[in-house]
């Protein structure tokens, strides 16, 4: 037997004045007045997403709850799939992921956003940046979702013949 460690690194902000890059603090307040227009009846848990393109269009997303559980959606996959089914050509720069419950530390996306976001990541072969802030939690920056999913596949990896 092998143990093996894994390292991830992300960067650790008190607040969005703690010198968080302008683009992200821009991007992530966005993130924060789209989430009055989550539909969460259900959970009471709101999540808004703010992608931004390498055109500099701003697509906004939240998370969609439905009575017929499993047939909502998360805030994340709502905006990269309509930053990707209207700017196809763009490339997804970064993504700000923000929580209205507070909590100490971010809540992080669910394993089926990593992925998806893992996908458009591979599919650009360019790294996405992600932002996460939970209510009045530390903002976390990650430099690509691969941080958030160090062991994830793409069409490569099912492909293999």
């Amino acid at each position: 037997m092998n143990k093996k460690n894994l390292i991830i690194e992300f960067s650790e902000y008190n607040s969005l004045t703690d010198g968080v890059e302008k683009s992200l603090v821009l991007l992530t307040k966005a993130a924060e007045k789209n989430l009055k227009n989550s539909y969460s009846p259900y959970s009471q848990f709101k999540v808004s997403s703010a992608i931004k393109l390498a055109n500099g269009n701003i697509i906004l997303g939240t998370n969609q709850e439905n009575a017929a559980y499993p047939s909502g959606i998360c805030a994340e996959r709502v905006a990269i799939f309509s930053a990707k089914s209207t700017f196809p050509e763009q490339d997804v720069i970064e993504i700000a992921i923000v929580t209205e419950q507070s909590n100490p530390t971010p809540f992080s996306p669910c394993g089926a956003c990593r992925q998806v976001l893992m996908e458009y990541e591979m599919l650009q072969k360019k790294p996405i940046k992600v932002i996460l802030k939970s209510g009045n939690s530390k903002i976390w920056v990650f430099n690509s979702i691969k941080d958030l999913l160090p062991f994830g596949f793409d069409a490569v990896d099912i492909l293999k013949k």
